[in-house]
């Protein structure tokens, strides 16, 4: 191709296998970069910018569809869809032969897997699909810090260990824990309970710090519950951060949260 264009993407939306959508009608989202519409579990993004390789143009939409997955998994605490390319069709804008305009190269990328979806029972059935994230960006940090929380909800962390993760990196952003509070507008007594419950209260088998425990127990359940949803709101508050740095929100408190 002398002068290739990339159309459109179409990915394939996976259900969790405790999900199941029952007729959902379509939708359809816009944004500087493309035109959305999800229809029948094929979403298909219409490009509007120039993309001249399909790599680039996949850059900017998975982007996008990364922070779809991780918006709905902090809705319902788990992730319920994600998304499989299946194909591009790219143009030549430029082509040696008269006509132009038309599809001339269209990959295809199925994936094996959907097709077991049958046999698996769902939990949950939803009339509609999750809503696109209006302002939330699936940043590096908010990758890193989902990541450690999907490690812990494997089982595979543990719950003291991703909470500090998670508290660490926001006051490493921002210099200090106070600083951390301001910029990212969450109440200081939020993140002082859950440096608090992270480093000052375990047993032998879950603290951090057996020598600089506060209380040596293991935590309540009201204290673990209470800890995954700090983290996933102040996830959800990075993510909202790094869409617009200087967007007016509301102050995310303890109110927010699970009472303890």
């Amino acid at each position: 191709m002398r002068d290739p264009h990339v159309v459109a993407l179409r990915y394939r939306v996976v259900p969790d296998e405790t999900v199941a959508f029952d007729r959902p009608p379509p939708t359809e989202w816009k944004t500087e970069a493309f035109h959305m519409q999800l229809a029948d579990d094929l979403a298909t993004f219409k490009m509007i910018e120039h993309y001249a390789s399909e790599k680039a143009a996949r850059e900017c939409v998975d982007d996008y569809l990364r922070a779809w997955e991780i918006d709905v998994a902090l809705q319902f605490g788990h992730p319920e869809i994600r998304f499989e390319f299946e194909g591009a069709d790219v143009i030549d804008r430029d082509p040696p032969l008269p006509g132009s305009g038309q599809v001339i190269h269209a990959k295809v990328a199925l994936a094996g897997a959907i097709g077991l979806a049958a046999t698996v029972t769902a939990h949950v059935t939803r009339g509609k699909y999750p809503d696109a994230p209006r302002a939330f960006v699936a940043s590096i940090d908010v990758r890193t810090m989902w990541l450690h929380y999907e490690e812990y909800r494997k089982g595979r962390e543990r719950l003291v260990d991703m909470g500090n993760v998670c508290l660490t990196l926001l006051e490493g952003n921002a210099g200090t824990r106070e600083k951390a509070a301001r910029q990212y507008g969450i109440s200081s007594k939020v993140l002082d309970k859950l440096g608090y419950l992270v480093s000052a209260v375990g047993d032998d088998r879950t603290a951090r710090k057996l020598k600089k425990l506060r209380e040596f127990r293991a935590h309540t359940h009201a204290e673990i519950v209470w800890v995954e949803a700090a983290v996933k709101a102040l996830i959800r508050r990075v993510g909202e951060w790094e869409f617009d740095h200087e967007a007016s929100r509301r102050k995310l408190t303890m109110s927010d949260l699970p009472k303890l």
